[in-house]
């Protein structure tokens, strides 16, 4: 209890009010002491930022984890309020160190980025590569992976024993395969755009 409410006086401060409503946590009356005390450094901690960040829209959000470091180390946010607001501005100075930081690095992978795009050229495609596309969506799943094995060179025509060398067997039973695709193919539809 403190001295004023022991003389009788109606005079308390927030705090000691909250403190005595039976209805409300101890934690709740550090956050309304925290926001308070906090609460003159907002406005300062923004225009700070909106000098120095790059766009000035990143400024409220390098003000919002300034906040969120104070409410960190509440515990140890001086009481005086020149003293408050000089904590408040040193961490603000990491915060806004930690954003430039970040810029560099972003703008670094950017660069980085359009170098690599500059480099790679993109070859043109013919446009029977977009018909046999077209040809391949055609045929049922099973023909088109077959089709895809054997145009990229991922499946040899010939019997092999099992030391790979040639068996003389005749062709590899996937190759009947292969030859049987293209009359399931409609050829009138391959050829209309």
């Amino acid at each position: 209890m403190t001295a004023a409410r022991a003389a009788g006086s109606e005079l308390t401060s927030p705090a000691d009010q909250f403190a005595n409503d039976e209805t409300v946590d101890s934690a709740k009356v550090g956050d309304r002491a925290f926001e308070e005390a906090v609460a003159p450094l907002v406005p300062l901690l923004l225009r700070y930022f909106a000098r120095r960040v790059t766009p000035t829209d990143d400024a409220a959000d390098c003000t919002s984890e300034t906040l969120a470091a104070l409410w960190k180390h509440r515990s140890r946010l001086p009481a005086v309020d020149d003293e408050r607001r000089a904590w408040a501005y040193g961490i603000a100075r990491k915060v806004l160190s930690n954003h430039h930081r970040g810029r560099a690095r972003r703008d670094r992978a950017d660069e980085a980025l359009l170098a690599a795009a500059a480099v790679t050229s993109v070859e043109a495609v013919p446009d029977e590569a977009f018909i046999a596309a077209e040809a391949l969506k055609l045929l049922p799943a099973r023909d088109q992976e077959l089709v895809r094995l054997v145009v990229w060179g991922a499946v040899d025509r010939r019997r092999r024993k099992s030391d790979g060398r040639p068996s003389g067997d005749g062709p590899h039973p996937i190759c009947a395969r292969t030859r049987q695709a293209p009359p399931r193919l409609p050829s009138n539809r391959l050829m209309t755009g």
